[in-house]
Formats: C-alpha cells, structure tokens, sequence
C-alpha cells in the first residue's frame, strides 16, 4: 500500500455567494474517488501490484544428510529474487527458514535425528513489502540416529573361507562421525589385525551422503590350523555414543583326531584289571585299551574297539582279562577317521 498526503487549498471570498436556487436546482452528486485530485482528502491510500513473480529453482538435492544436519542444493534459475523460502516439515509439524538471494546451498543445522523430513524450497521477490513467490521444489531425506553404533556392508568379492581362507573386503560408517573408524580383524576374541578404514569405497557417498567415499577396509587371512569350531569376525570400533560392533561373523570347523582321554585309574579286581578315564572327545568313534609290559617301549591293542563314549566329561573304562605281570601299564587311544591320540599312561 501506499500512502499519499493531500493539502486543501481554500480560497475564501467575501464578495463571492453562491444563490440558494442554484444551490436547490443543481443535479446530485456523483460519488468520487476519495484519492481523485476532484475532492482529495488529508491521506488516501493506494495498493502497487505485486512485483515479478520469480522463476522456481531447480534440480533440489541433498548433498549431505547427517543426524542433525541436512545440506541442500539447488539451481539459482531466476535473475529477480530477493531470497528463497524454505518449509520443513516433520511428522506434520512445519517449520519455516530462508536463504539469501543468489543461494545455491543451505545447510539445516536444526535437522531432527532419526526422522523423515520434507523440505520445499522456492525462490521470492520482495518489494516494500509486497512479495510473489515462485512454485517450489521438494525433497524427502532421512536423518540417523542419534547415538549409533558402527554400520557397514561386505564387498561382493569378500570370499569367507570357502578356499581355505579369508578374504574381507567392505565399508564401516558411524554415524555420530563422518571420520574413518578403526577395524579389527578377531579370532576367536583375539584380535589378529586393527587398521583404518579410509580405503576409497566406490558410490558409498551417494547412499550415504555426506560420509564420503573413503570408509572401506580390506582384510585377509588363513584358517586357523587348531582343532575345534572357531570364529572370525570384523570389528568396528564405536565412536561417541554406542558400542562396538562385529560387521561380519564367519565360523568354521578344523577336524582331528579326538581329544585324549586323561584322569585314567587302574584298579586289579584279581582276575582283571579295570582301567578308568575321563572322556574329553566329542567326536570319537570309538577307544581301544592299550597295555605295554617294555616300559612303555611298544604297545600292544587289548580286545576289540569300544564304542564312542557320549558327551564329553563323562567316566568311562576298558578291562584287561588277562594277568599281566606288575609293573605293566595301560592307556586308552580315542579314535576316529582323523586318527587317534593316546592318553597318559597308568602302571600297575
């Protein structure tokens, strides 16, 4: 609206008079413009038209989305703006910034964690006041949680231990830090190898945006030669809050001869002797009672195998029905397709 202020000039005569006839004869008004030069009063106001509606930008992206800060992007099409309207809105909740004229970027650092956002962006022309708007542009982002703990993916050439070794190849984020983390390679809970994992990872900034690229690890290794069922897996280290995490597990079995039997007691019932043990195998497939009457130098099978013993930790026994002489001593020998192992031996 604008304002105008009018002064009215009055020219008093005293010789002049208008006749009451004229006065009573004359047609009847017409209704005027308050703001016409015919009949201005002290101030009238009139509305300008709103200026040049703007064009709308373009191309909006988000470069970078973090916990709670959201970078957006956009093309500057139009030559007349006086700045650009941005609306956010959060599970209905609408919140209203700007960006200056010429902008091209705008970085929400008020951004909610761990939410679904939509941003419209529109460029705007303001003039005393009186503003046109273009059409907006709209993006939907995502932001993390807050606080978290290590996330990552394998590689699709990693090959876990299907050729007799480890080859781990991926990418580890957290997102309380856009920096590198530390990885580790463990076995079995023992830590083997720890590096950075700053290796470029090929589009992890386009689903990640904001990261970077530059969060891969690699790692490589042999099995483990010991018998048993072990487990390998790639640590992130936590950073902020949260813990650490294990991005891959990989377990496998290395296969053996059984487990010794020990804790062996020997006792002569007088027409026998009864040799007792302790069974640490699980994956025998039978033990045979073994005697030496040469210090120890050879040993000689006693009676046919005895079949596997269940379980681990439970007490089982072979017997000698024949009468050896003293000073003989027995061991048990665990078997299975692997091989076998002897236990310490008991004399008589």
């Amino acid at each position: 609206m604008r304002a105008i202020k009018r002064v009215l000039a009055v020219t008093v005569a005293a010789a002049f008079a208008v006749p009451a006839a004229l006065l009573v004869s004359a047609a009847p008004a017409l209704a005027m413009n308050p703001c016409d030069s015919d009949n201005p009063p002290d101030t009238c106001w009139t509305t300008d038209p709103p200026p040049p509606a703007p064009l709308a930008p373009g191309s909006l992206t988000a470069p970078s989305v973090l916990q709670t800060s959201v970078t957006l992007q956009w093309a500057d099409r139009s030559t007349n703006e006086t700045g650009f309207g941005i609306r956010r809105v959060v599970n209905g909740v609408t919140a209203y910034l700007s960006a200056p004229a010429n902008a091209t970027t705008f970085t929400d650092t008020t951004a909610p964690a761990a939410r679904y956002i939509d941003y419209y962006v529109w460029a705007e022309n303001c003039v005393d006041g009186n503003c046109s708007a273009s059409a907006s542009v709209h993006i939907a982002v995502q932001t993390h949680q807050q606080p978290a703990n290590p996330t990552g993916g394998l590689s699709s050439s990693s090959s876990l231990g299907t050729w007799g070794y480890y080859s781990i190849s991926g990418w580890t984020i957290d997102w309380d830090t856009t920096a590198a983390l530390q990885v580790s390679l463990v076995l079995d809970g023992t830590v083997l190898e720890t590096k950075t994992a700053n290796a470029a990872y090929s589009g992890l900034n386009a689903s990640n945006p904001g990261y970077g690229d530059n969060h891969g690890y690699s790692f490589y290794t042999g099995k483990s030669t010991a018998k048993g069922t072990h487990t390998l897996c790639v640590r992130a280290t936590n950073v902020g809050g949260g813990v650490d995490a294990n991005l891959v597990c990989s377990s496998y079995v290395v296969y053996g001869p059984p487990s010794a039997a020990t804790a062996l007691s020997l006792t002569n019932t007088g027409t026998s002797m009864v040799v007792g043990f302790t069974d640490n195998a699980n994956d025998e497939t039978g033990y045979v009672l073994q005697r030496s009457t040469d210090a120890q130098a050879s040993w000689l099978s006693v009676g046919s195998q005895y079949p596997a013993v269940s379980g681990t930790g439970s007490r089982a026994s072979a017997t000698d029905y024949s009468s050896p002489p003293a000073g003989t001593c027995y061991r048990i020998l665990m078997v299975n397709s692997y091989g076998n192992t002897p236990s310490a031996a008991v004399c008589s």
